[in-house]
This record gives C-alpha cells, structure tokens and sequence, in this order.
C-alpha cells in the first residue's frame, strides 16, 4: 500500500504543477493582451497562453481578472471600420440620449428627496399640514 500512496502523491504533485504552469502561461497571456492593447477576451487569453476556455472558466481567480480587463477595453464604435460612417452618428446620439436620461434622473431624484422631506415635516408636525396640498 505504501507504494500505492506514494504513486498518487507523485501523481497529485504533477497535476499541481501542471495546474501552476497552465495559470501562469494564462496570466503571461493576460499580460501580454493588456501591454499590446489588445481587447482582453477569454478566447484571446486562451490563444494568448496556450490553455484552453474551459480552463480559463473553471479557475475563479483568472476568470474574474479577464472579466475585469475585459470591461476595460475602448469601445469597438471608437476603432469601427471606415466602411461604416453611420456608427459614428449612432455612437453620438446614443451618447445624447444617455446625456439626456441622466440628467432626468437627477432631476428626479432631486423630487423624489424634496417629496421625502415633505413627509418628514408632516410627520414630525401633523398639524401644519396645508389643507388640499
């Protein structure tokens, strides 16, 4: 039995650096995506690193990181192709359209807080309360 055990823990500690060989060749892979500019993606990271996408998927730490770095990559309307003249105008009024909603939002907010420190008032004084509003 002895031999039996030691033939699994050599086989354990060879899958274990082939495991820390794997993760590093993805995070050399990782790194060489991000310093060259290149869209950080779980597919270029596998090609990248020379491991596979399931790979990448199953570790949680790698997996979190390219889910990261990819959030970060410019957007692909700003490189689009000088085929395609429309997307720019596209880009900008969605761009006007997110400028708008947001100053929408503020203002209602900026509402809903004023509405809230109604209530309190009322709360606090239920006497001073303006008939019919």
């Amino acid at each position: 039995m002895p031999a039996e055990q030691d033939k699994i823990a050599t086989l354990r500690q060879a899958a274990a650096a082939k495991r820390e060989a794997a993760i590093a060749r993805a995070e050399a892979g990782i790194r060489t995506l991000a310093k060259t500019g290149q869209p950080v993606t779980f597919r270029a990271v596998a090609a990248a690193g020379g491991v596979s996408v399931d790979f990448l998927y199953r570790h949680p730490g790698l997996r979190a990181r390219i889910e990261r770095l990819r959030g970060h990559q410019p957007a692909p309307a700003a490189n689009a192709p000088p085929g395609n003249p429309g997307a720019s105008s596209v880009v900008a009024a969605l761009t006007a359209r997110l400028t708008e909603l947001r100053r929408e939002l503020a203002e209602t907010k900026a509402q809903l807080a004023a509405a809230h420190g109604e209530l309190l008032a009322l709360r606090r004084h239920p006497g001073n309360a303006a008939p019919g509003g």
